[in-house]
């Protein structure tokens, strides 16, 4: 059997040994740089003609026979891996003349190997490699242009040019967006994903609508990809106000006192994350390369590893507890500069554990007159420690050397009747003596204190952000808007207009990407106007600084993110192709599953939100409430073929003085003569042909949901975390139920049950089971209890049943819970279709179906999941007539 290793170093005469992974490497560099640099000697690689045949040797190993099988069954070739991470690299090398290249490359782009090769890098979690292909992409195509042929003589080439730029773009979108999906599932990139994407992408024109797909996505809002390309949700209830890039991390500092990092390539959560420092963080500060980051909180500072989230060294805070303005790891992240509020510099050596804090200076602020000196309100320390900028309230700009400390000068405004000013945000220049920064009424300034030259322009900003060249600055505002200048000339690059206040941003190391947190989300933006601009920086392009290209009444690009009207409630017909939504702004949209956007049928006047929305069982009925407690009736008449429905308005209920609190739930008869109205505190049932006279029950609790009994429509069961009651429609008990468990299943039996909240129940497919999705009110996260049930019979004669003795058990009927393997796997139970299986949306909103196995009728320990016979937890609901 032929010795690889030894072989090769037989052939190579002792210049190359293989290393401990397997690497063919060059024993003397001087002997590397003569072979790659002999262009007119007798030995010799010519680098161009080696990467195109690696590239080549790539595609082959990528576009074998049969491959998806083999990545599906784990059979990879040895070669497959390095194929797959590696080919774009030797395709930004390889000469961009050679038709064979732009050839083999179409041919890959242009058929289903492409996707073969995302999922493959899906299942080894090596999803950041498509962000390098989109880059790699992205410069081939810029050399490819200028030696392909006029359009009108080969249009072909331009076809095969504009298919290498549609997928660099359509790369490092579809990981953005959907990142978690592939990690998750890696075959979803075959039909799940494409039809997703919007239609002019390559993704979508090549394997989005072909006829066999098993998935039609109607209603996307733009045929083009917008310039986000991730959003982080970081969930309700949670605040973030601070966010940094460096290296291929994305640090977000919570309320709370945690970070959350993100993977800047795939924006997937970090391993390390969330990093809890255990009490209130004030301020936070990643390395230049992102390894570390420190975290500076009410009574202590503590440095992280972020790759691993140890925390590596914790040092208590000076007893007077100033707050933080500024802080830099400086000196190779060996030192951590804090500048704060007490107008003094300290330092912590992070080479030392124990570390105690050291005073490196303390700024005496010289008196102006007529200014007031107060406690400092920001401080923007430069890039080597050595200057520090420190603004106070209703007092002029300060710049300092920090070594004496010198007073250099103070920034003044560059009109006298102009109002001297509060200075919100400054930062240095990264590799200049110059200040930017950004007063509270909006005007960016920029100042160089030696020089005492100072410009302004007015943004109506609210925050402020440098690039990490110096090149660029960013500015956010209250309304959503970003724009992004030159710091040289302040001419607009990009205006971006999107919802909700920015509260913080920053660039991108690469200065292809922003960053910013608006409240509970994040987001990444990547415009193509970033992207030109770093590209002409990274192929020695003259920059804006040399150039004075972009004056400040240049144009610039712009990307409008329109604001949403969000879905507040969602309903379909039960019969037909017809659905309709409620918004937040009150408006009501009919729409068909084909046609997409019918009509808008009802928008309030005053902007009352829609709360509820419900159709009758035959179609023919719409019923929706608002905030302001107006029930609206409308009927609709689906009609036949292509043609419109027909719409009318049936009655205009105000529920404000007939019942408290707000409107819960609605819900036809099967027959469409009687309307359910449910609030917080009353329920009412309404005849549909006058919505005159009404019957009404108080109600003792909002936790219940109410259905019509599957099995009897004359009834009406009333499911609450505790108890359940059946009546009929005109409100009289006839059965009353209560839980009671053999044990205590997850929390709902706890002594809080009362709070728990029924928020969906599901019926089965036969009718002969019930499925309750429980909120818990003593869980602290979006955890859900599911109940499961006999639907409760329907034996008992329609006729009012006196309430007898609590504790007379007439019934028996087994319920079990979903496990926790399961529950915490539902985001929200969506319906059951045949054989038992539950459709539901999951946490990381996947569509995903478990088929359920329900309990004999007198079994009580019978299994739940078919693949989990013994996981269920059997409970009990006794019956008291």
């Amino acid at each position: 059997m032929l010795d690889l290793q030894r072989s090769i170093a037989d052939l190579c005469g002792g210049f190359v040994v293989i290393d401990n992974g397997e690497n063919v490497t060059m024993v003397h560099q001087t002997a590397r740089e003569y072979l790659l640099n002999s262009n007119d000697r007798p030995f010799g690689v010519d680098k161009g003609a080696a990467h195109k045949q690696m590239f080549e040797n790539c595609m082959r190993s990528l576009m074998t026979v049969g491959l998806r099988a083999r990545v599906k069954d784990n059979r990879q070739p040895e070669f497959l891996e390095y194929a797959a991470t590696s080919w774009s690299s030797h395709l930004m090398l390889t000469p961009p003349d050679c038709a064979q290249t732009a050839e083999t490359l179409s041919k890959f782009l242009g058929g289903h190997w492409v996707l073969i090769w995302i999922q493959l890098l899906a299942t080894q979690r090596h999803l950041g490699v498509l962000v390098e292909a989109s880059k790699h992409l992205s410069r081939y195509y810029n050399q490819r242009k200028r030696f392909d042929a006029e359009p009108s003589e080969q249009d072909h080439l331009v076809l095969k040019q504009e298919l290498v730029d549609r997928w660099a773009e359509d790369l490092v979108k579809v990981v953005g967006k959907f990142g978690m999906v592939l990690r998750g599932n890696p075959e979803s990139i075959y039909r799940l994903i494409p039809p997703f994407c919007p239609q002019s992408s390559a993704i979508y024109q090549q394997f989005g609508r072909t006829k066999d797909k098993s998935l039609v996505v109607s209603g996307l809002s733009g045929q083009n990809w917008d310039d986000s390309i991730a959003r982080m949700s970081f969930g309700p209830g949670t605040y973030a106000s601070f966010i940094l890039a460096a290296g291929s991390q994305i640090a977000i500092l919570i309320s709370s006192g945690m970070v959350i990092l993100y993977d800047s390539s795939t924006f997937e959560e970090a391993t390390a994350s969330p990093v809890k420092h255990g009490e209130r963080v004030y301020r936070m500060e990643l390395s230049s390369n992102g390894a570390l980051l420190a975290t500076y909180g009410y009574l202590t500072t503590k440095i992280w590893e972020t790759s691993t989230g140890l925390c590596k060294l914790s040092a208590p805070n000076v007893e007077s507890r100033p707050r933080p303005l500024a802080m830099l790891l400086t000196k190779n992240n060996t030192m951590l500069l804090v500048g704060t509020d007490d107008r003094r510099i300290r330092s912590l050596d992070l080479s030392q554990n124990p570390s105690t804090w050291q005073l490196i200076a303390e700024l005496e602020e010289p008196e102006l007159e007529g200014h007031f000196l107060n406690s400092s309100n920001h401080m923007a320390l430069n890039s080597d420690g050595r200057l520090i900028a420190v603004a106070y309230r209703g007092h002029p700009l300060s710049a300092w050397e920090i070594d004496g400390p010198v007073h250099i000068g103070h920034c003044w405004r560059t009109r006298e009747e102009v109002a001297r000013g509060e200075v919100i945000e400054a930062v240095w220049h990264p590799h200049d003596l110059e200040v930017l920064g950004l007063y509270i009424e909006g005007v960016v300034f920029k100042w160089r204190p030696y020089d005492d030259k100072t410009d302004e322009l007015a943004t109506g900003a609210s925050r402020l952000a440098i690039s990490r060249d110096g090149n660029l600055f960013a500015t956010g505002d209250v309304r959503g808007t970003v724009k992004v200048y030159t710091t040289a000339e302040f001419g607009l690059v990009y205006r971006l207009a999107s919802e909700d206040t920015v509260l913080s941003l920053t660039f991108s190391p690469d200065l292809r990407r922003f960053y910013d947190v608006r409240g509970n989300y994040g987001n990444a933006w990547e415009p193509n106007a970033l992207i030109r601009f770093s590209e002409q920086r990274s192929t020695g392009g003259r920059t804006e600084s040399e150039t004075g290209s972009l004056p400040r009444n240049s144009t610039a690009s712009e990307s409008w993110i329109g604001r949403i009207d969000v879905i507040t409630a969602l309903a379909g017909s039960p019969v037909g192709r017809l659905y309709c939504c409620g918004t937040e702004k009150g408006v009501v949209h009919l729409h068909d599953t084909k046609r997409g956007k019918l009509a808008e049928i009802y928008a309030s006047k005053s902007f009352f939100s829609i709360e509820q929305l419900t159709w009758s069982k035959d179609g023919r009925y719409l019923c929706f409430s608002d905030a302001s407690k107006k029930v609206i009736v409308m009927s609709i008449d689906p009609r036949t073929g292509d043609l419109d429905p027909a719409v009318e308005k049936g009655a205009e209920i105000t529920m404000k003085n007939i019942t408290d609190g707000p409107i819960l739930q609605l819900l036809f008869h099967p027959d469409s003569n009687k309307l359910l109205v449910r609030s917080s505190s009353t329920i009412l049932t309404v005849p549909t042909a006058d919505f005159s006279s009404t019957k009404s029950l108080e109600l003792r609790t909002s936790q219940h949901r109410w259905i019509i009994h599957p099995q009897d429509p004359a009834l009406i069961i009333d499911i609450g975390p505790s108890s359940i009651r059946v009546l009929d429609w005109d409100l009289a008990e006839r059965q009353v139920y209560s839980f009671q468990y053999s044990q205590t299943p997850l929390r709902v039996a706890s002594s809080s049950n009362r709070a728990n909240t029924v928020d969906r129940v599901l019926v089965t497919t036969d009718k002969r089971h019930l499925l309750a999705q429980i909120s818990l009110s003593n869980v602290k996260s979006k955890e859900k209890a599911f109940l499961y049930f006999k639907t409760p019979s329907c034996s008992t004669p329609i006729a009012a049943i006196p309430v007898i003795d609590s504790d007379r058990v007439t019934d028996t009927i087994t319920a079990l819970m979903l496990p926790p393997s399961l529950s915490s796997q539902i985001g929200f139970a969506l319906s059951f279709i045949s054989q038992n299986n539950l459709i539901f949306l999951s946490r990381d909103f996947s569509m995903c179906s478990r088929r359920l196995a329900f309990p004999s009728d007198q079994g009580a320990t019978s299994a739940l999941l078919t693949s989990s016979p013994n996981s269920a937890v059997p409970a009990k609901i006794e019956a008291k007539p």
